[in-house]
């Protein structure tokens, strides 16, 4: 079974499993979250000398690294990265850290997110400082706070469903509380979340919107083969 981030096991062993998502469950959430990581030109998962392993969680983010990149490395050689789930980017490393477990592993947030971040943390009582450094060493999801739930009855029948929406875009979770807050009684604001204190929610809930959460993907891709 893949596990999204190597310390969920350590969570759910010091959590009661009663008020736990399975992990099962967890990694599911993260299935759909695509990004990108380095590959040699036969499109094998690459190790950076010195790095380790890398997910960028924007086009973006990849390009800016591969310039600085080759500018410390002194290659002229192709920076190449493929699209492939955090699930799967998290079992390749639990794989390659069982051969050598001084490897690290290096999650590179989109730089167009950062200043939404930064001030979403202040607004959330983190100093400045604090948030600023966080927010360029850790990809950070954005939520509906209160959480949205948004009924779907499919148009041909079928069961209906409940899903409570989340994203690494801040521009899409904020036209969505836009669209809300016109009709809201009490104003939905928008809250900047770390992806470890993501995880931490999800491996300690049992409840409906934990089960319901749906995070969309930092990067759409139409074939990830």
């Amino acid at each position: 079974m893949l596990h999204i981030i190597a310390l969920i096991i350590a969570i759910l062993a010091t959590s009661p499993l009663a008020q736990a998502l399975e992990p099962k469950t967890v990694d599911s959430k993260f299935r759909n979250v695509i990004v990108l990581t380095p590959v040699d030109k036969s499109g094998e998962l690459l190790l950076l000398k010195d790095v380790g392993m890398v997910a960028f969680f924007s086009r973006l983010a990849a390009d800016q690294f591969a310039i600085r990149w080759r500018k410390s490395s002194g290659s002229a050689d192709e920076f190449r990265v493929a699209p492939l789930s955090l699930t799967q980017f998290e079992s390749a490393f639990l794989t390659a850290q069982a051969k050598d477990e001084d490897l690290a592993k290096v999650y590179v947030p989109d730089p167009a997110q950062i200043p939404a971040v930064i001030g979403l943390q202040m607004q959330q009582g983190v100093k400045a400082e604090q948030a600023r450094a966080s927010a360029q060493n850790q990809p950070y999801i954005f939520c509906p706070d209160p959480l949205i739930r948004i009924n779907i009855t499919p148009a041909a029948g079928g069961t209906p469903s409940t899903r409570v929406p989340c994203a690494f875009s801040f521009t899409s979770m904020a036209l969505l509380i836009n669209r809300i807050n016109q009709e809201a009684k009490t104003p939905t604001v928008l809250k900047a979340y770390s992806l470890q204190d993501m995880v931490n929610f999800l491996v300690e809930q049992s409840g409906e919107d934990a089960k319901n959460l749906v995070i969309a993907t930092p990067i759409e891709v139409t074939n990830t083969n």
